[in-house]
């Protein structure tokens, strides 16, 4: 008798959060909203992750594209370790270009510079968030994790993704998945 292969649900579009099992530090807390998921590997972006050092005005003027209109103070996100000097830009969809990657309904995914030019010249798109970096999963390697109860996920939502307070969306996913972060510790029953 041969056994079935494991049945494969994609993730894409979802928000994976990390559970207080979660014991790589450079996740801790993390919320990553699912970019790529198959059975060879996944990709996320983690957008709670502000890096205070460096603002979009500061980015825009290394890359040559003038003084931002309106978002110039806009942070940017930590998406992941893996490599970090490497932009990425979610956003609404309400402008598209030929390379852009519609991820859900609601939400698409960018790395063109023409998206970021276009957000320093006030036209881009209503909604964005930049990262730097990714986070990857070889195959398997993200089942493995959520079946050592490292993350659970939710749908993803435009509030959500693009929240105006990234501190607090750990524990807002969490409400929203009606689970206590303090029943999930590992230490929890342990006397």
């Amino acid at each position: 008798m041969t056994s079935s292969p494991p049945i494969y649900s994609s993730l894409i579009g979802q928000l994976l959060i990390a559970t207080p099992h979660m014991d790589d530090s450079q996740f801790q807390q993390a919320v990553i909203f699912i970019c790529q998921h198959d059975n060879d590997s996944a990709m996320g972006l983690v957008i709670n992750r502000r890096i205070d050092e460096l603002t979009f005005g500061d980015l825009a003027h290394k890359l040559k594209l003038g003084t931002p209109r309106d978002a110039s103070e806009q942070s940017l996100f930590s998406g992941g370790p893996v490599e970090a000097k490497r932009g990425y830009i979610l956003h609404s969809q309400e402008q598209m270009m030929p390379e852009t990657i519609t991820i859900s309904d609601d939400i698409a995914l960018s790395l063109q510079m023409d998206v970021l030019r276009d957000i320093a010249q006030g036209i881009g798109p209503a909604q964005s968030k930049i990262m730097l970096g990714y986070a990857g999963w070889g195959a398997g390697q993200l089942e493995d994790e959520m079946r050592e109860n490292m993350w659970f996920h939710i749908p993803a939502s435009t509030d959500l993704v693009f929240s105006d307070t990234p501190e607090t969306l750990w524990a807002t996913c969490f409400k929203i998945a009606g689970l206590d972060a303090g029943s999930l510790s590992p230490q929890a029953g342990h006397a």
